[in-house]
């Protein structure tokens, strides 16, 4: 399963034209009947964040994130 959810933001009064980004990917995949894995990926881009590098202007930021899960189902007596 892939789920992708995309947020756009301006700020109205100072700098309208410049586009601050959120975007958040997320895989899911069911490995086995008890075994699932993830793998999530966010990038934010902010006008007003400043870079190491002064020169270079803003970036984009990324978060990485994986992981793996067991689930079993316990039977009621």
């Amino acid at each position: 399963m892939y789920k992708t959810k995309l947020d756009l933001f301006s700020n109205y009064k100072k700098n309208p034209g410049n586009i601050d980004v959120f975007w958040t990917n997320a895989i899911s995949v069911k490995i086995t009947k008890f075994i699932n894995f993830s793998f999530n990926v966010d990038m934010i881009y902010d006008n007003d964040i400043k870079n190491i590098n002064p020169k270079k202007g803003p970036a984009p930021q990324w978060q990485q994130l994986m992981g793996i899960g067991f689930a079993y189902t316990f039977k009621k007596k």
